[in-house]
């Protein structure tokens, strides 16, 4: 999950770091989905999920693929469609 136009510095967590953590993140607090990407890009950091405070835009591309990918198995096996 990389996105070309991003120039990684010397410094703070790659994409797919990034996206793992969100993804654990959101497993314990599902409502970060809902805030905005600088705020969930700092909620990383403060809880532990990240060393270092990740790009809001690498946070925004994260949210993204997550959302597009849809709900997890959990939430389809809990909601019959």
């Amino acid at each position: 999950m990389t996105s070309g136009n991003i120039q990684m510095g010397p410094e703070g967590p790659d994409p797919d770091a990034v996206q793992e953590a969100l993804q654990k993140a959101l497993q314990d607090d599902p409502t970060l989905s809902e805030q905005p990407a600088e705020g969930v890009a700092a909620e990383l950091a403060q809880r532990g999920y990240l060393e270092q405070e990740p790009d809001p835009v690498l946070v925004a591309e994260a949210l993204g693929a997550i959302d597009a990918d849809g709900p997890g198995e959990e939430t389809e096996e809990a909601s019959p469609t």
